[in-house]
């Protein structure tokens, strides 16, 4: 445990609102060995860290074990209250691990970042199929485990987490278009169209900083006003359709066929329009049925994604702190340090990739906090920088290679 750990432990236990009685009996353990952790005379073992975590509700931040986007194979094996030997007895019953032969010694010996003996420990595929086969046993995202492998151990393999297959087209979906008329199919298709452009549009104000809007709203988008057309004119999906060849694009009988197959969701309500006064309008929203249907009726498949990978906005956000670091706050836009930097948590449970980091330069002993690359968003971006220029072109990361060193 680190100098504060034992500390912290004593707080969390006393803000739980839980006796030293108390939390050994839930712990499982006897009343000496809390004393012990809490003094920091003896780390808590692999077999009850897991259990302390969840006994307090918190994670191992809290308790001063280790950071968010710092966890270690091994902070992740004791998150999950599992003994070296216990793991090695799971792989070598494991379909896809058995053939590797992992002993305990192995286990740590990978933990340690030293070299483990063995065909398989060197081919970037069977230490793939052992990371996500671990990524199960310590209930833990696939990426998160590598971005843990990769802290850990630079001598063995790196896994290769394979690209997520192309979806292939669903039959089911095949079958929803082919039991659609033509009108039916134009419909749908327009209103397809409609929603991929709004998706993109949210995409780029995304990238651009601009704050997060649900889903939810910006799918839902006005199909028409029920008021006459030399008054109130045609909505945007309207003018598809009327493009298209639909000379009367109302909202009648073809919305409701789709409706009834689950495809859209309408939603009809009321707006203000001078000099009508109140008139009646029709919101679609198009269910992922409906966006399934139409990919496999025209035969688009949507484009994979290597696992591991981020999203466009993080990687413009890592290639930023790594080009021009050190950086002032303003320059890590949104939630991007939710996802990205040290000690901080997308979600509960779900810890950032430890990417970038907020201090003050080396040797100061004051001042400004900063943001810098760590180690491990280095790494990722000289593993990766050939995959990303190839997903993201828009971003620009002309001379990146001269950037990746190790960390100020």
């Amino acid at each position: 445990m680190t100098a504060d750990a034992h500390a912290n432990l004593r707080y969390r236990r006393e803000y739980a609102g839980l006796s030293i009685e108390e939390f050994a009996e839930r712990v499982g353990v006897t009343t000496r060995a809390v004393r012990y952790w809490e003094t920091g005379q003896r780390e808590i073992g692999d077999r009850h860290f897991g259990r302390v975590l969840a006994v307090l509700r918190c994670d191992a931040q809290a308790i001063g074990e280790r950071r968010r986007g710092e966890e270690t194979l091994r902070d992740l094996r004791r998150g999950a209250s599992l003994s070296a030997e216990q793991v090695a007895a799971h792989l070598r019953k494991h379909r896809t691990t058995a053939h590797m032969k992992i002993t305990a010694d192995k286990v740590r010996t990978l933990e340690q970042g030293c070299h483990v003996r063995g065909q398989p420990w060197r081919s970037a595929q069977d230490c793939g199929t052992l990371a996500k086969a671990l990524a199960t046993l310590y209930r833990v995202p696939p990426r998160l485990l590598v971005d843990a492998w990769h802290r850990s151990n630079t001598i063995v393999a790196a896994p290769d987490l394979a690209p997520m297959s192309k979806r292939a087209q669903s039959s089911v979906a095949q079958q929803a278009w082919d039991a659609l008329n033509e009108r039916q199919q134009l419909y749908l298709r327009e209103l397809f169209h409609e929603d991929q452009e709004r998706e993109q549009l949210q995409a780029q104000r995304h990238l651009d900083g601009a704050p997060y809007i649900p889903a939810a709203e910006w799918r839902r988008f006005l199909f028409c006003l029920h008021a006459p057309a030399s008054v109130v004119g045609y909505t945007p999906a309207q003018e598809r359709l009327r493009a298209a060849g639909v000379h009367d694009p109302g909202a009648g009988s073809s919305l409701s066929a789709l409706e009834r197959r689950g495809l859209i969701v309408c939603h009809h309500d009321t707006v203000y329009v001078a000099p009508l006064g109140e008139v009646k309008r029709t919101r679609v929203e198009l269910t992922r049925a409906g966006r399934s249907t139409v990919r496999a009726g025209l035969g688009i498949e949507r484009p994979a994604t290597p696992s591991g990978m981020l999203s466009e906005w993080l990687w413009r956000i890592l290639v930023r702190v790594i080009t021009r670091a050190p950086i002032s706050d303003g320059d890590v836009p949104g939630r991007g340090t939710h996802y990205l930097a040290v000690g901080h948590s997308v979600r509960k449970g779900v810890p950032s990739r430890g990417f970038i980091e907020h201090r003050q330069p080396h040797g100061a002993d004051g001042g400004p906090h900063y943001w810098y690359p760590t180690r491990s968003g280095i790494s990722h971006a000289a593993d990766h920088l050939a995959v990303y220029r190839e997903l993201y072109p828009r971003v620009n990361t002309e001379g990146l290679e001269n950037h990746l060193t190790e960390p100020m």
